[in-house]
């Protein structure tokens, strides 16, 4: 039996956009794929400005007096070094030292944090979270979310009567006009996310559309998101890897998915730390320019003959006009501008991260 998809509190609204009925799943939730073409999608998010539905990502609030204790033995980093209104993005892993998942975590009180991951994790949160006699609930149909990434991002939350000034990694409450929301920066695209009850979605989208009509803001669907995800080079779960969920899993490394810079090396209490030392590090992952414009997923990559590793995901980018993939190769030829050749013939260079920066505000 098929698994029950859910609608996200902003699926009239998309509904009525996406013409071509366009449709993709995601996390349990049902996401326009495209609202006419993906391609032309991403490039509003490069260019002018696009709003994208992200009310399929796991949100779990942890509260309670020893929640700041709990966190900290979850994750990679100490959340006692935020204020209430900051963020971090950190690992939360195995015992045996795998990456189970990836989150942003959010400090609204002093014992209240939101986590908002790509994957859920329910099991592991709550079992563990049981110890610490805490409230840990995941949320779902009553909030939604979505980012507004793009130069005109700032522009038109202040046409629509919201102050852009918001640093990375922070976020505000807000009573914007009878709806209550949150206006957050946790992305890798230097946009922003809004958060509202699912009652406020629908005018929280049209607020937002008619504040962007001139600045060419256009709605985005998934596929769109994933080449903007994949430009900003960030290992992805489901798409780059499969979250460790045994135990004592040993794989996915953080290493060998380049995610170790969210490892803060001066907290050593957390889960599965003592297990790290000891994890492969003989690959990394990198970014990986193709020749050409036919996207090579999960294919070997040779150097002299031999192969080095094999990319992970690929897609088409359209603002670099060329096929680019993430990659796991062996560290010997992970060098930047190392010229690999891909089992399909075609010539592949090792290439910095981000393949393209986030785009810069435009000034008022």
């Amino acid at each position: 039996m098929s698994a029950i998809l859910r609608a996200t509190p902003f699926h009239t609204r998309a509904a009525a956009a996406n013409r071509a009925n366009a449709w993709r799943a995601r996390g349990g939730w049902t996401l326009a794929a495209a609202y006419g073409n993906a391609e032309s999608e991403a490039l509003a998010a490069r260019l002018t400005a696009a709003l994208v539905d992200i009310s399929w990502r796991w949100r779990v609030n942890v509260e309670g007096p020893r929640a700041e204790e709990f966190l900290a033995r979850l994750l990679t980093r100490n959340p006692e070094r935020l204020a209430p209104g900051e963020a971090f993005k950190a690992l939360w892993l195995s015992d045996g030292g795998a990456v189970r998942g990836a989150c942003a975590l959010a400090r609204r009180t002093a014992c209240a944090f939101t986590l908002i991951a790509a994957e859920p994790d329910p099991d592991w949160l709550k079992r563990a979270g049981a110890l610490f006699d805490l409230r840990i609930e995941e949320v779902g149909e009553e909030e939604g979310g979505l980012a507004l990434i793009g130069p005109y991002a700032p522009r038109i939350l202040a046409a629509a009567g919201l102050d852009p000034a918001l640093e990375p990694l922070t976020f505000r409450a807000l009573a914007w006009r009878g709806v209550e929301a949150a206006l957050s920066r946790f992305g890798e695209h230097g946009g922003y996310e809004l958060w509202c009850r699912a009652d406020d979605a629908p005018r929280v989208w049209d607020r937002l559309m008619r504040a962007g009509r001139d600045f060419a803001l256009r709605p985005a669907g998934l596929d769109a998101a994933d080449i903007l995800d994949l430009e900003a080079g960030a290992p992805r779960p489901g798409r780059d890897y499969a979250g460790a969920r045994e135990g004592f899993a040993r794989e996915p490394s953080p290493f060998e998915l380049g995610m170790d810079s969210l490892i803060d090396e001066d907290h050593r209490s957390f889960n599965g730390r003592r297990a790290l030392q000891s994890l492969a590090r003989a690959r990394r992952c990198v970014g990986l320019a193709i020749e050409g414009q036919t996207p090579r997923p999960c294919t070997a990559l040779m150097k002299d003959g031999a192969v080095v590793g094999r990319t992970l995901h690929s897609l088409y980018s359209p603002a670099l006009r060329q096929a680019i993939a993430l990659a796991q190769v062996d560290a010997a030829a992970s060098e930047a501008r190392t010229e690999l050749k891909l089992a399909s013939g075609e010539i592949a260079r090792i290439a910095p991260l981000p393949f393209v920066a986030p785009p810069d505000p435009i000034a008022p």
